[in-house]
């Protein structure tokens, strides 16, 4: 039996991409160079992180793959995010509803989803962050162990 208020799937998920989002947000300039780059992904224990330009606009976005490729078609360190960057990169206003995150998520297979205000950076949305929503109200408490 369910309780009243509570997400029994996905589909029910209710509240906005703010509401997801982790924030704030690692990111690089389009000229930070590959080591930096790792080094912030390993010390922030994270698989990605937005481009952004001075004004905090979004430009693209590097992931865990980018920099693995990169590293075995060995390219030198000094490697820019500009030229490792995804882009364009899908962003989603921070009053989009969960049901259009998830979309997104689906239609374009992203891990990665900033989230923007007035095209500056706020947050982002990773697959971790939706099941870390979704786990706040499931029925039963999770089984350690």
């Amino acid at each position: 039996m369910t309780t009243p208020g509570r997400v029994t799937n996905v589909a029910e998920m209710k509240g906005h991409a703010r509401q997801l989002m982790t924030a704030p947000v690692k990111s690089v300039a389009l000229d930070t160079p590959l080591s930096e780059i790792a080094l912030l992904l390993a010390d922030a224990h994270i698989a990605g992180t937005p481009v952004t330009d001075d004004e905090g606009r979004v430009l693209g976005i590097i992931s865990e793959p980018d920099i693995l490729n990169a590293l075995l078609a060995d390219q030198p360190l000094d490697t820019t995010a500009r030229e490792l960057m995804t882009s364009p990169v899908h962003t989603v206003n921070e009053f989009e509803t969960t049901d259009e995150v998830m979309a997104l998520f689906r239609k374009h297979g992203v891990h990665h989803l900033p989230v923007v205000r007035e095209e500056q950076l706020l947050g982002i949305i990773t697959p971790a962050d939706v099941i870390r929503y979704l786990a706040r109200d499931l029925d039963e408490p999770p089984r350690v162990g």
